[in-house]
């Protein structure tokens, strides 16, 4: 058994209704004892009769909730946190406004220290249905937010109308169609937002899969679309072929050192050479994670799936390049 304490992250636009959701978890999961960690402090928007105590800026609420701002660095909170004595099921995150979430996602997926204790459940964003598109074409930090999430919590459905709510989900999956997008008022839904498991083995697999693209190995020619300057782009791939893991840990880690601002996800579950189980691939800003998944299944073909989400990515390199990464000897 794993554990480790589930972490959710929040994001989203001021005014898109996380603290509304926010209290719509406490409400819902009255049997979890949250830790939230807000981003900006202040006010905690938390309608409880709050604070029994309060020490080292962390408020425990008399719901068995506890509060705190993030004033330090992420993991200096958490360390307060888990040093303090305070007893918790899950932690959630919530980043307002203009923050990064990327950044602090990045520590649970490549930090030891702090994977010890926590593991990302999942980045959850949220999306006001009537604001969306107009957010998505104005600020940049949008796009990053929504290209980043595990889910999209398309909030305020009524206020629009049903032509409006589709075109905005259209508009959504072309953005991040890893996403999956749940309409909700009040941020009242019925999935289980604090269990998704959107890191787990079984989850990135099957996203990967309901990527239908054509085969990456197919001598197509390529054609060259000039973009307008960043815009989006998806890249899925597929090999049959193992990877040398050397040289993809050597060349993602380049990769994202020197273009990690652009490349927002990397996700994939590979074949690597002399390996019977399954690799999954994170990637966070500039860091990425390699996991072993479950064992290959026996007498079946293998092969590696990865999806790029980013800008100005140009496939045609990607391709080349990961084909220089492939095992040059397939036999065991």
């Amino acid at each position: 058994m794993d554990k480790r304490i589930p972490v959710t992250i929040i994001t989203g636009f001021l005014g898109s209704g996380k603290t509304t959701l926010l209290n719509e978890l406490i409400q819902r999961y009255p049997e979890k004892k949250l830790a939230i960690i807000e981003n900006e402090f202040g006010e905690l928007g938390i309608d409880q009769d709050l604070v029994v105590r309060g020490e080292d800026q962390i408020f425990e609420l008399s719901n068995g909730c506890i509060c705190c701002s993030l004033n330090d660095e992420l993991v200096d909170t958490l360390a307060k946190l888990l040093n303090g004595n305070y007893e918790f099921d899950q932690l959630v995150i919530e980043t307002t406004g203009i923050a990064e979430p990327d950044a602090i996602a990045a520590a649970f997926v490549a930090d030891a220290s702090v994977q010890a204790y926590f593991q990302l459940d999942a980045v959850i964003c949220l999306a006001d249905a009537q604001y969306t598109l107009d957010s998505l074409a104005e600020r940049e930090e949008a796009k990053r937010q929504l290209a980043f999430a595990d889910l999209i919590l398309l909030n305020k459905k009524s206020s629009v109308s049903a032509e409006q709510l589709e075109q905005t989900k259209a508009g959504l999956k072309k953005l991040n169609p890893l996403a999956e997008i749940i309409e909700a008022d009040y941020g009242k839904t019925e999935r289980n937002l604090l269990d998704l498991q959107a890191y787990a083995f079984a989850t990135v697999e099957e996203k990967l899969k309901a990527q239908h693209q054509p085969k990456a190995c197919s001598h197509g020619s390529h054609h060259h679309h000039h973009h307008e300057q960043g815009e989006l782009v998806t890249h899925s791939f597929i090999f049959d072929q193992p990877f040398d893991l050397l040289k993809l840990r050597h060349w993602l880690q380049v990769l994202l050192m020197l273009q990690g601002e652009g490349i927002y996800r990397v996700k994939g579950v590979l074949w690597v050479q002399w390996q019977d189980k399954k690799m999954v691939l994170q990637s966070v800003r500039k860091s990425f994670a390699l996991q072993l998944g479950e064992d290959w299944p026996e007498g079946k073909p293998r092969q590696s799936r990865i999806v790029f989400i980013g800008k100005n990515l140009r496939k045609d390199i990607l391709e080349k390049s990961l084909k220089q990464l492939l095992a040059l000897e397939t036999s065991f």
